[in-house]
């Protein structure tokens, strides 16, 4: 349940005189529900992940408030009727669901009751409407408390065989949302907007999401913040490693389902691009998948006493249980022994499938995780299952193991790497990662523009003023080209410092002729504030060269070469560099600041 409106005083009514039940009746038999949608977004690429079906009784209706009209129903036990007319509304009025996104409809606990609730008309309804089980998740909507967790889990049953997910609503705030979050494990928590609004201004209230990103980890969910109200939220939410974010400041509730507003669009690329910036400062680009070790599988029917035998005669710390090479479980060896080793252990679990003793919940993460990522997912598991194995698996399929010792290892490698080649002044990456970035992109055999940008006549500004304000001067540099790349650049894009003055930006080709346009206006405006106000007035500095002899110097100025790399145009990042010294002599040529573009054909 997501919106300001939610917030509202409620009146409570006695809803259980023959006029409200009649007015409920004349709602379900003519179906006039009122449905609005509201996008849920993924907050790491901007994607809309699903909507949230948001209904509401006719607006001529004394029921048109939810609260009233569910309410109504629960006095007049008509819920799950109400429900089920909602549900399908819900599918029958949403038009532009994608293959890949979910429709979010809440769930009344109460309703698990009703004995018309396992009839399978929903599941009907949807195959009818032309989408899957897979796309449809239930928000456990808390104005009710769960009372019996074992009873509610074994009505939930029936509909998690048949593909759908959980969602656990209001998380944080009502009734008992962490002990229903422990029990249920749901694919999805929604944190309740209480805790979100003004985040950027409460510290505690961002411990707690830090804590519950952290919750989610362990049980394998996803957190959804509702009530995203202001940019500062979503930069807030977005920084403590919230998934998907919901609220008025992505879209308002409407029908027919609504896409982001442009604003909240913007402001999560530019999250994106600075994300992409701080990642390569810190040697994110290494993959998971490079460092995991393809050990053997076993399948979940294999007996215990056989697997016993296998980490014995291989000697693996542990071992995965798959299923169709799909993992579903970890044997750790320590923890096998552990259980044979107890009175009555080797007849009890010795000719037993293994799958009776492994851990069914163990962590799997992605192949293009990054290192440092895996990291800290993996320091975030409970002590007692704090060094397991690490699964790493492609479209779900297994691929390999990572140690937690040889991931931090790894890890410690590349930030003692990083360290040593970023730039003392500007923090960016040095010649190492720059020619690492080339190569990469020139073995996928990309498309893309490479700036090279250098000062005109920093050295007389130095001799001029000293290092200190020479230093004020790159750094003010390194500002304006992170700025635009914030502004104008896509997600992919790469900001380096050479070294002295000289700095590299690798983007897209077709964004490179207005982040040039705009380096070179914002630089010539913002440098001039490095300069006394007595050079200024007469556009230059004068400077005493090695012979003794007074010399005049404009103010600085930028040149940007641009070399365009297509697929197969250049071997190797040398001969870009080779390209790029000849433009930078060409752009030097020119008084004042100037870019010089390479002929894409060349």
């Amino acid at each position: 349940m997501c919106g300001t409106e939610e917030l509202e005083t409620k009146t409570r009514f006695a809803f259980n005189s023959p006029f409200w039940r009649k007015e409920l009746e004349h709602i379900l038999d003519n179906r006039k529900i009122q449905l609005l949608y509201q996008p849920i977004v993924n907050i790491q690429n901007g994607e809309i992940v699903g909507y949230e079906a948001l209904s509401r009784g006719p607006e001529d209706s004394p029921l048109h408030s939810p609260s009233q009209l569910f309410d109504a129903a629960i006095e007049n036990r008509m819920l799950f009727a109400l429900e089920q007319v909602c549900r399908e509304e819900a599918l029958n009025n949403i038009s532009n669901l994608k293959p890949g996104q979910q429709l979010f409809l809440n769930m009344n606990p109460q309703v698990v009751n009703d004995p018309h609730f396992q009839n399978g008309k929903t599941k009907d309804h949807i195959f009818r409407r032309g989408f899957k089980p897979e796309q449809v998740t239930f928000e456990i909507t808390e104005r009710t408390a769960i009372t019996d967790f074992e009873s509610f889990q074994r009505s939930l049953y029936h509909y998690r065989e048949q593909g759908y997910t959980i969602a656990v609503d209001d998380a944080g705030a009502g009734y008992s949302s962490l002990q229903a979050i422990a029990e249920l494990k749901p694919e999805y928590i929604k944190l309740d907007m209480s805790i979100i609004r003004g985040i950027h201004r409460n510290l505690p209230k961002q411990a707690i999401v830090e804590s519950m990103v952290k919750l989610a980890i362990a049980v394998n969910s996803k957190i959804i913040a509702e009530g995203v109200e202001t940019p500062e939220e979503l930069t807030v939410v977005h920084k403590l490693g919230v998934h998907y974010v919901q609220g008025y400041f992505l879209a308002r509730p409407a029908f027919p389902a609504p896409q982001i507003y442009p604003e909240a669009q913007r402001l999560i690329n530019n999250l994106l691009i600075r994300d992409t910036i701080f990642k390569d400062s810190q040697g994110l680009g290494i993959k998971i998948e490079e460092i995991a070790e393809s050990f053997p599988t076993v399948e979940k029917e294999l007996p215990v006493c056989e697997v016993s035998e296998i980490l014995e005669q291989i000697k693996l710390s542990g071992i995965v249980v798959v299923e169709n090479d799909r993992p579903i479980g970890l044997v750790m060896k320590d923890h096998l022994y552990y259980k044979l080793g107890t009175r009555y252990g080797v007849s009890l679990y010795s000719n037993k499938p293994i799958a009776m003793v492994m851990d069914d919940n163990p962590l799997v993460v992605n192949s293009d995780l990054p290192l440092e990522e895996a990291s800290q997912i993996a320091m975030c598991r409970s002590e007692e299952n704090l060094y397991d194995l690490i699964i790493v698996a492609e479209n779900d399929r297994y691929v390999g193991v990572v140690s937690v010792m040889n991931l931090l290892n790894n890890v410690t490698k590349i930030q003692i790497s990083y360290a040593h080649n970023s730039n003392p002044l500007t923090g960016l990456q040095g010649n190492l990662v720059i020619e690492a970035k080339l190569k990469r992109m020139l073995e996928n055999n990309q498309a893309f523009a490479v700036l090279y940008i250098d000062l005109d006549n920093f050295k007389a500004f130095n001799d001029k003023y000293g290092f200190e304000r020479g230093d004020k001067a790159i750094l003010l540099t390194s500002r304006v080209l992170s700025d635009c790349l914030i502004k104008m650049g896509c997600s992919n894009d790469f900001l380096g410092h050479i070294g002295g003055d000289d700095f590299i930006l690798i983007t897209k080709i077709e964004c490179a002729k207005i982040m040039c346009e705009h380096i070179i206006e914002v630089f010539e405006r913002k440098i001039r504030s490095l300069y006394e106000l007595e050079d200024l007035n007469r556009e230059y500095v004068e400077v005493t060269n090695r012979r003794g002899l007074i010399e005049q110097f404009p103010i600085m100025s930028i040149s940007l070469a641009v070399v365009i790399s297509i697929p197969d145009k250049f071997k190797n990042y040398l001969e870009i560099g080779e390209k790029a010294a000849e433009l930078k002599k060409i752009a030097k040529q020119s008084i004042g600041s100037s870019v010089v573009f390479d002929r894409r054909n060349d």
